[in-house]
């Protein structure tokens, strides 16, 4: 990991730039061809193609595409009594705040005889993503997954990356069961978001996608959303980008603590700690480190 500490104030406009410089990212035109390939493979072998995207790009093709039941419960209970305790508070901490934005029906006479309403109705079908390349993120899975329920979306699915002999990270799956989800596939990348887009023999078709991912999955559900038969997305996020200002009363450990939370997303996130205090910084860097 580079954590390199600068005196901005030292450095020529170049380097300045330099130092703040977004780091270069894949040749766009050869990835989505790569893409798009990967997606039209999916739509025409279905399952046999994404077992084997996840043989040759996950940790191994998984002996079933559907995680079972069995494997959810069995990740639950194999963490310790701390872990599932933050993930309980997390996850009622996401509810309360998003149980705060429901909307009631609204209903207004404009004029005579003439009424204007909002309804707002739950997506059909969800498929959630979570990555799994650098590490577990289960607040991902969280603040997809309680905001779908809390909308009474019927159907949410869930694709993660195996990375362990095929299977999930056992915390991304105990935290799927804490979030009432009970269909889990093993599949992630571009295939994962092609096998969502238009369902295979295992992997229902879903009418939106939501959830972070690589440059290939953001990729791929642009171009799912840009095909009527595919399905919508939520957004195409980006590789993470974070700045922290902080001066001598600032924990170090909080401090590398937000900088970590984003830099875990990808190797292209950008995190970036601006302070007056070179003893800080160099707090921090201990903080990241260990």
């Amino acid at each position: 990991m580079m954590l390199a500490i600068l005196d901005y104030a030292a450095l020529d406009p170049q380097r300045r730039r330099e130092a703040l410089a977004r780091p270069a990212a894949e040749n766009r035109d050869e990835l989505l061809a790569l893409v798009r390939a990967t997606i039209a493979r999916v739509r025409a072998e279905g399952d046999a193609a994404v077992l084997d995207y996840a043989a040759r790009f996950d940790g191994g093709a998984p002996l079933n595409l559907k995680v079972p039941t069995e494997e959810r419960v069995a990740a639950l209970e194999s963490l310790d009594a701390r872990a599932v305790k933050a993930l309980r508070r997390a996850i009622d901490n996401v509810r309360r705040f998003h149980a705060a934005q429901l909307s009631p029906p609204l209903r207004l006479e404009t004029s005579r005889g003439v009424f204007c309403e909002r309804i707002t109705r739950p997506i059909e079908s969800v498929g959630l993503y979570v990555p799994g390349g650098s590490a577990p993120l289960p607040s991902a899975l969280i603040m997809s997954a309680i905001p779908a329920a809390l909308a009474g979306c019927p159907r949410r699915i869930l694709c993660s990356p195996g990375t362990r002999n095929g299977r999930i990270d056992p915390v991304i799956l105990a935290t799927a069961q804490l979030c009432g989800i009970d269909e889990i596939f093993a599949v992630g990348g571009a295939q994962a978001i092609a096998a969502m887009a238009y369902g295979t023999a295992t992997i229902p078709k879903v009418d939106k996608i939501f959830g972070p991912g690589s440059a290939w999955v953001t990729a791929a559900k642009q171009c799912v959303a840009q095909d009527a038969e595919g399905a919508a997305l939520d957004l195409p996020a980006g590789p993470s980008e974070v700045l922290v200002v902080a001066d001598e009363s600032a924990d170090p450990t909080f401090v590398a603590t937000d900088l970590l939370a984003q830099a875990e997303h990808d190797p292209l996130s950008q995190a970036i700690l601006l302070v007056t205090s070179r003893a800080l910084a160099e707090r921090v860097r201990v903080q990241a480190l260990e």
